[in-house]
């Protein structure tokens, strides 16, 4: 598995100067994306407005790379900010004034799950939380029973943020679509070291971004919905993108545009798409697969030297139960004489770049171009942190 490794580290300059341990915060930038930076701003220095006729295809370009992560067809996905955005596009496309009102979810999302969908309290949702046993993982049952004939959609995450706990997300799609309810997928802890096939799971509804383990950079995330569904949906957060001639600038009303261009707004995020074409294209050749039997193979090594060392990991240890990344806390079972919190600053100042996320801990996450000594090195460092 390191031969995966060594043939792409050298594309990911970081990893020349530091154990980057954190990809499911910020992957490590591919040395081809200031390639496609500057390709960018070549474009737009020497055609000025005329490179619109290059940038405006990009959409569809990078939504095809996406898609081949995730199994989707190029045509199903689309450009979208963030998860915010996605998520209010898709819960402004929803009617709240019946019976049928309800919003499922866990108090284990990141926030922006929660604040959105509270928010949207607003307009006639009713959120229904589901507790944590322990707040590393929800009990998939629970989600279950929670999801009735009132549920209008659920929104999940594949991956929870601060545990790294997997998700099953195929009996929640079973139970909410007996019941008539759509399901939200949120896959930034996911998307690039779990494997999902939207198609397989009969998905309604998925979003990521790809400055995580898709190593994309900030300000890229895309779309993809079920294509049955794209044609009943008519957000109420519209832009001039999302008609059907957009530059017939024709009002007062929108004239929809077919399939997936609908949920397009404003300007497209130009440089955001040339920095996520290169770690996407890797990725697609290398395929998910290999890199979560890689991804499992390191993160098992972490548990190991958890055992080992005395250390707590505040993950699911089994591997259909965990996604990439491992919670350790160095003071979980014994004290050292620094904080969990210290010890991290500590790695980062020492060029172990891990982050921190109360109260679980450090999360450790390898990836495709890490190796196993450089596992093994992490948490020997953290050893001596302990001492």
């Amino acid at each position: 598995m390191d031969e995966l490794a060594q043939k792409y580290r050298k594309h990911f300059p970081i990893l020349d100067t530091s154990c980057y341990m954190i990809s499911n915060s910020l992957g490590a930038m591919p040395a081809d994306a200031e390639k496609e930076l500057m390709h960018y701003t070549h474009e737009w220095k020497t055609e000025g407005v005329e490179a619109w006729h290059s940038w405006f295809p990009l959409v569809d370009r990078v939504s095809g790379l996406f898609g081949k992560i995730i199994g989707a067809e190029a045509e199903d996905v689309t450009l979208i900010h963030n998860l915010t955005i996605g998520s209010a596009l898709v819960a402004s496309c929803l009617d709240f004034s019946g019976k049928r009102n309800k919003v499922v979810f866990t108090e284990l999302h990141f926030p922006t799950i929660s604040y959105l969908w509270h928010g949207w309290q607003n307009y006639g949702a009713k959120v229904h939380l589901v507790k944590s046993d322990d707040g590393i993982t929800t009990d998939v049952q629970k989600i279950i029973d929670a999801i009735d004939e009132e549920t209008l959609i659920v929104p999940i995450s594949h991956v929870y943020f601060r545990s790294g706990a997997l998700q099953d997300i195929k009996l929640v799609i079973e139970k909410a679509h007996s019941v008539g309810a759509l399901v939200m997928i949120d896959s930034y802890q996911a998307a690039g070291v779990v494997p999902i096939d939207v198609k397989a799971l009969n998905v309604d509804i998925l979003a990521s971004g790809v400055l995580k383990w898709l190593c994309g950079g900030p300000g890229a995330a895309f779309m993809y919905v079920r294509r049955d569904l794209q044609e009943r949906f008519r957000p109420a957060i519209r832009g001039w993108l999302g008609d059907k001639e957009p530059f017939d600038f024709i009002m007062p009303d929108v004239n929809f545009a077919q399939g997936m261009h609908r949920f397009l707004t404003s300007s497209i995020q130009v440089p955001c798409l040339y920095t996520a074409i290169p770690a996407l294209k890797m990725m697609g050749e290398t395929g998910i697969e290999t890199i979560r039997k890689k991804s499992l193979l390191m993160t098992q090594r972490i548990f190991d030297k958890c055992d080992e060392y005395g250390f707590k990991a505040n993950t699911p240890r089994e591997a259909h139960r965990r996604g990439g990344h491992v919670t350790v806390d160095p003071n979980g079972i014994r004290q050292s004489k620094l904080s969990t919190k210290e010890i991290n600053d500590e790695l980062i100042r020492r060029r172990f770049t891990t982050d921190y996320r109360p109260p679980f801990g450090i999360r450790i996450a390898p990836h495709f171009y890490n190796t196993m000594d450089e596992v093994d090195s992490i948490m020997e460092e953290m050893k001596k942190l302990t001492a």
